[in-house]
């Protein structure tokens, strides 16, 4: 698979640039870029509102519909709109998204589209989403296209498994944007992990800290120290058991070796220890995380080494990320397939 677009890093949140060359001239792009009729043929059905306009893309029956407002509008050259995507019961952030056009030889001419302030580990999504998107404007505007395309955007894949094969590529390009460090310590090793959270620090230590918060990211709760409850904020010496009681060995029990209110927690791990420090920045939350060195271990069949420990504290971090920012976790398996691409090519 080939991926048209690239990933940055945005702050705490991503940017998302995907080009494509279309046989058209730039008038004929900027029709179908803003003209109603147009849209509603490869992207969404548009409607004025009192504050800009609103897409609902998908069919009838579908909820997904972005909110925006124009800011810049340069004809046939430039249009810069905010962009609110609301569906499937969640509310992501707001962005901006840019298209640009300019021409690229006779008869053609070159899209770049930039979508800024994504929400960390949903750029993947838009990565393969809008390289999807923009195969429904090659139909619109006469390109070549493949015999899955349909007719008009319906909020389907033009092509599911070129959307699947490369939402993967987009999901590994993300990891290695924000890659953790491994080690190697004799027969042990060592992860260190930086991610620039999206949130507060006092939201940060709450999932830190909170059952309720806990068992959303890293593990379900199986038991909390001294509270059958399961209410209260962990405590320096705190015993406690993560995990899944149905399944053998994967239930941890993990203690609480040292804590600093909103600043760092460090836990038994194994046979080792994990440290988490934040610190507050400008654009939200550093979040720093120190795994010690573990042992190499056999597990479902195969040696588990740094890759795996990384691939996993990865996966608990982009997890962690999406419970701040209010959204659910798409499949988390493939999220730790996506870094362990990238950490096992090391």
């Amino acid at each position: 698979m080939t991926l048209w677009g690239e990933l940055a890093l945005d702050g705490p949140r991503r940017s998302v640039t995907v080009e494509r060359e279309y046989p058209a001239t730039p008038a004929e792009l900027w029709a179908a870029l803003t003209e109603p009729e147009r849209l509603a043929r490869w992207i969404g059905r548009y409607e004025g509102t009192p504050d800009g306009f609103r897409l609902a893309m998908g069919g009838p029956d579908a909820d997904a519909v972005v909110d925006g407002r124009v800011l810049t509008c340069e004809p046939e050259r430039r249009l810069l709109v905010t962009w609110r995507f609301t569906g499937d019961g969640q509310v992501e952030a707001p962005t901006e998204l840019e298209a640009v056009i300019e021409p690229a030889g006779e008869g053609r001419v070159l899209l770049t589209l930039t979508h800024r302030r994504v929400q960390a580990v949903t750029a993947a999504v838009y990565g393969a989403g809008w390289q999807d998107v923009l195969t429904h404007l090659a139909r619109e505007l006469g390109a070549d296209a493949s015999p899955q395309e349909h007719d008009g955007y319906l909020g389907e894949a033009a092509d599911p498994a070129a959307f699947d094969a490369a939402l993967d590529e987009y999901r590994s390009a993300e990891a290695a944007l924000v890659a953790a460090t491994m080690t190697r310590e004799g027969e042990r090793s060592a992860v260190s992990l930086r991610r620039l959270l999206d949130a507060p620090v006092d939201e940060v230590w709450d999932a830190l800290t909170l059952p309720d918060r806990v068992g959303r990211w890293l593990w379900p709760v199986v038991e909390w120290p001294d509270d059958p409850a399961r209410e209260r904020r962990l405590r320096q010496g705190d015993v406690m058991r993560l995990g899944d009681e149905n399944v053998d060995g994967a239930v941890q029990v993990l203690e609480v070796l040292d804590l600093e209110d909103r600043a760092h927690l460090r836990f038994t791990w194994g046979d080792a220890a994990v440290s988490i420090r934040l610190t507050e920045t400008g654009d939200g939350t550093l979040l720093s995380l120190e795994q010690d060195g573990v042992k190499d271990t056999f597990g479902a069949g195969r040696l588990r080494s740094a890759p795996d420990f990384a691939a996993g504290w990865h996966q608990l971090l982009d997890q962690l990320t999406l419970l701040l920012s209010g959204l659910t976790v798409p499949a988390p398996d493939r999220l730790w397939e996506a870094a362990y691409l990238v950490y096992s090519a090391e």
